[in-house]
């Protein structure tokens, strides 16, 4: 399986669509990879990377507030030692978020 050269070690990192998994070795990323992924998978994923990037526009007053809360304001969870560690969701979870909610808001 392959893994982009410039694949984070994080998963709270955010992917560009570019630089995602695809089920083949990595030499095959510019010659195969749409027959190996469902184009659509791969469009989906770019269109929702610009709806990030320009701040969710589209988005619903309702969802645009939920995004943000969800991602730009810090969550603190109490640690067993007694100290505040922030939590971070992982970039899957924010991914899928912002995919529902572009598709409900946003797609036609």
């Amino acid at each position: 399986m392959a893994l982009h050269p410039d694949f984070p070690n994080s998963p709270h990192a955010i992917l560009d669509p570019d630089i995602r998994w695809f089920p083949a070795d990595e030499a095959l990323r510019e010659t195969g990879m749409e027959k190996l992924m469902p184009p659509l998978v791969a469009q989906l994923r770019k269109k929702v990377k610009t709806f990030r990037d320009s701040g969710y526009v589209g988005a619903s007053d309702t969802s645009k507030s939920l995004l943000n809360w969800w991602f730009k304001e810090p969550h603190l969870l109490s640690n067993t030692n007694g100290s505040m560690v922030e939590l971070q969701y992982y970039f899957s979870q924010r991914e899928a978020l912002e995919t529902v909610i572009y598709l409900y808001d946003v797609e036609p």
